[in-house]
């Protein structure tokens, strides 16, 4: 998801700047050492930036310069942990910018704060939920996937909807209907590929989701 500028204020938008950036350094500094090193994690970072960079360039657009993505957040937390997951859809966001003009410089802060930090947030929280108060078996795995994308989704909507009543000019008639109904349906839809993709690492690539532990999930403990 990406706003480009003119829809809000400069001080909302120096406030995403101001949140965004020592998050960032803070992820780099406690993403683990072997996501930059062996060569299997470096692949599987290049797997999901690669996938993410596409996906997002095949944008749905909702206003001018308004345009909605499939997210991934969930999932990229699954398989990389949080910290790796806000470096590399930060660094997605960022390439779309430059190779291909998708989103402005003085709104990225914003955009990375409100759709990436922010989902990553509800996914880890999703996550360990789901970790210490749930079976630890597959099949919860898997819905925790779907439900986690589900909520990833829904509060990224809530909150750019709250923005957009409040600070720009389109009617909040148009706001429901062409922005936050269309977000809040492509939850689903997001929900639903996640847990095919997560239930395929599981069967075929369990390495690759570092939240995933064989012997603890199969024996359901």
């Amino acid at each position: 998801m990406h706003i480009p500028a003119g829809f809000y204020p400069d001080f909302l938008l120096i406030l995403g700047n101001t949140i965004t950036i020592p998050f960032i350094l803070i992820a780099i500094w406690r993403t683990e050492t072997r996501f930059w090193s062996g060569w299997s994690e470096g692949l599987q970072i290049s797997a999901i930036f690669v996938a993410l960079t596409g996906l997002y360039m095949l944008q749905a657009d909702i206003k001018p310069g308004m345009a909605v993505h499939w997210l991934g957040v969930m999932l990229t937390v699954m398989m990389i942990g949080p910290w790796t997951a806000i470096v590399t859809l930060s660094a997605v966001h960022l390439f779309l910018l430059i190779a291909f003009g998708i989103g402005d410089i003085s709104t990225l802060g914003f955009n990375i704060s409100t759709s990436v930090l922010l989902p990553v947030a509800i996914a880890s929280a999703i996550h360990l939920l789901f970790y210490y108060k749930f079976p630890r078996i597959v099949p919860v795995y898997f819905a925790k996937v779907g439900f986690g994308d589900l909520l990833c989704m829904w509060g990224v909507d809530a909150v750019l909807t709250l923005c957009l009543l409040t600070w720009s000019d389109y009617p909040s008639f148009h706001i429901y209907q062409d922005f936050t109904l269309v977000l809040a349906l492509m939850g689903g839809m997001e929900a639903v590929i996640s847990t095919w993709v997560v239930a395929g690492l599981v069967c075929y690539f369990p390495t690759w989701l570092v939240t995933f532990n064989d012997e603890e999930y199969i024996n359901g403990k």
